[in-house]
């Protein structure tokens, strides 16, 4: 006879397998990329069967997609909050304001120490420069980065569309490269990695703000 406790008890194994093929999928993609993995090296790296993998993932796009958007909203409630206690302080906000509430929330995230995170990180890096995942990805950060744009436009009226835009993209290629990789910095530096991605905050902000500024002046 099946128990409330033991309806409980299975539920939280399926939750618990399901988070494991998602966390090795995450990992798999975020080091080799989706052409390049198989739905068996998935299965191999979590530990399950290939049918535990279809029954927790669907087929390999499915997975994908749900690697990609189960992280989006600790991100975007963390640039919502940034920006909105921004403007609780600043009715017109300075530009450096605005990219560093942008840029900040993902550096944190990416320096916690998380292995996961940090998969997840190089897995968006990969794909923000492959055209074939924009309607993946549209959705999922695209309303956000709007709000920040809406903004940084009110302070800059005479930037049209596509400067605001390309700025932004280009700032968010510079923290992408940040995040996913800092071993050339290094090298051409000869000098050690700070540690995380959060200790480059300044050079960053600094960095993406001056060349935003200088393209919409």
């Amino acid at each position: 006879m099946k128990t409330e406790a033991t309806t409980d008890g299975r539920l939280l194994r399926g939750e618990a397998t399901r988070e494991r093929v998602l966390d090795a999928a995450e990992r798999c993609f975020g080091e080799r990329g989706y052409d390049d993995v198989s739905i068996r090296q998935i299965a191999t790296e979590a530990g399950v069967t290939l049918g535990v993998i279809g029954f927790h993932g669907g087929s390999k796009l499915e997975l994908f997609r749900t690697v990609l958007t189960r992280r989006v909203e600790t991100l975007n409630a963390a640039r919502r909050k940034r920006l909105a206690d921004l403007m609780s302080r600043q009715d017109r906000p300075d530009l450096r304001s605005l990219i560093d509430a942008y840029l900040t929330p993902y550096l944190e995230i990416a320096s916690r120490g998380d292995q996961q995170w940090r998969s997840y990180a190089r897995l968006i890096a990969r794909i923000a420069t492959d055209d074939r995942w924009y309607a993946e990805m549209r959705p999922l950060y695209d309303p956000v980065a709007h709000e920040y744009l809406a903004i940084i436009g009110r302070i800059h009226p005479n930037a049209g569309p596509e400067k605001l835009a390309a700025a932004l993209t280009l700032t968010v290629a510079s923290m992408l490269a940040l995040v996913a990789s800092r071993i050339r910095i290094s090298g051409l530096s000869e000098m050690p990695d700070r540690g995380s991605p959060l200790q480059y905050r300044e050079m960053l902000v600094d960095f993406c703000a001056g060349g935003f500024e200088k393209m919409l002046r």
